[in-house]
C-alpha cells in the first residue's frame, strides 16, 4: 500500500463544498443537505489537511479527536490554527445534523454554512502551499 495522498480527500472535499453551494441556492429544497454537506466537506478538509501535514489521516471515529489532531500538527510546524475553531463548530453539529430527531432551523444552517466556508478558506491555503 502507497503514501496516502491528500489531492483524494481535497478533491472529495472540494465537491462537497461546491455541492453545499448549489444546495444553499435552493434552501428551501435542499436545506437539510446544505447543513449535512457543510459538515462533511469541512471532515473531508480535515482529512486532507492532516494527510498534507503529517502523511496520515485521522483515524479515529471521533471527529473530535481528529481536531485535536490537527491542532497538534498546526502547533508542531507552527501554522497559524485560527480556522481550526469552525472545524469544531462543524464537528460538534455533526451528530444533530446527521442523527438528530429534531429539524435543523434555517439560522443553525446559515451557521454551518458560514462556518464550513471560512474552514474551506483555511483548508485552501495550507493545501495550496
Amino acid at each position: 500500500m502507497g503514501q496516502i495522498s491528500d489531492r483524494v480527500y481535497h478533491d472529495r472535499a472540494f465537491q462537497l463544498a461546491n455541492a453545499m453551494e448549489l444546495c444553499h441556492d435552493d434552501m428551501t429544497a435542499y436545506c437539510s443537505a446544505v447543513a449535512l454537506l457543510a459538515v462533511h466537506s469541512a471532515i473531508s478538509y480535515n482529512d486532507a489537511v492532516l494527510i498534507k501535514l503529517t502523511g496520515q489521516r485521522s483515524r479515529s471515529q471521533d471527529h473530535r479527536r481528529a481536531v485535536m489532531e490537527i491542532e497538534k500538527a498546526c502547533k508542531k510546524r507552527n501554522i497559524r490554527a485560527d480556522g481550526i475553531r469552525h472545524l469544531d463548530k462543524l464537528v460538534g453539529a455533526k451528530t444533530d445534523v446527521a442523527y438528530g430527531d429534531e429539524e435543523v432551523d434555517n439560522q443553525k444552517i446559515e451557521f454551518l454554512y458560514v462556518a464550513a466556508a471560512r474552514f474551506q478558506t483555511w483548508a485552501e491555503r495550507l493545501l495550496k502551499n
